[in-house]
């Protein structure tokens, strides 16, 4: 359970994006998360703006590239479509696979023909994939630096329940989002690059439905 909550962590975030190259050594680049907050007077216009940004894409799919402390590294596709739906096809040979349908949060390890499952109530995925953003009022924002080419908005669970922060990086000329790093409560990191997105195209309803193939084969 707390390793499908730390995926879904890792897998946060969104909003329109400019295409950014993936390559492996962007890992060595990763920054770390920190509390800080550039312009304090203008914070809550700051973080309307954010949101605004997000909102504007209902949906989108693309490539994601993904970097942990540990050095690992892993890619693949995504499909997001608000509120609530979400599907992470991790190329091989990664075994995962990660489905929203709005409600529940399912990883499937085909390796080890496993299926887990939280409600997405219950991972910070749920922040960001609802029909409305607001940052202000769902998370707790720790930190908002700005510098000429980005922005970093670092925000937590605010009800304390939830360990661990995530940071996203917006351009900063058209509030873009370029990536996002999710800090642990342990020091470690996850970094999530996107690209190569398509936005508000019409996206196959059946893949944000992830059937226990297992089960239905017992059934027979």
């Amino acid at each position: 359970m707390k390793k499908l909550l730390m995926m879904a962590a890792a897998l946060t975030a969104f909003a329109p994006l400019a295409i950014a190259q993936v390559q492996p050594q962007a890992q060595l680049a990763a920054p770390a998360p920190q509390a800080a907050f550039t312009d304090p007077q203008n914070v809550p216009a700051d973080l309307a703006r954010v949101d605004a940004a997000m909102n504007n894409t209902a949906s989108f799919s693309g490539r994601f590239a993904q970097y942990a402390t540990d050095g690992s590294f892993a890619q693949g596709q995504v499909y997001i479509k608000r509120p609530g739906k979400l599907r992470f096809e991790y190329d091989a040979p990664n075994p995962l696979l990660i489905v929203s349908d709005g409600v529940t949060l399912t990883q499937q390890d085909k390796a080890l023909e496993t299926i887990d499952r939280v409600p997405l109530s219950a991972t910070p995925l749920n922040y960001f994939l609802k029909e409305n953003i607001n940052l202000a009022n769902d998370t707790e924002v720790i930190g908002l630096q700005k510098t000429y080419n980005e922005w970093r908005v670092t925000a937590r669970d605010g009800s304390g329940e939830m360990d661990g922060a995530i940071t996203m990086v917006f351009d900063a000329q058209n509030l873009a989002l370029k990536e996002w790093v999710i800090a642990d409560s342990f020091g470690g990191q996850t970094r999530v690059l996107l690209s190569e997105l398509r936005y508000n195209e019409r996206i196959n309803p059946r893949l944000f439905v992830l059937r226990d193939e297992s089960r239905r084969d017992r059934r027979q």
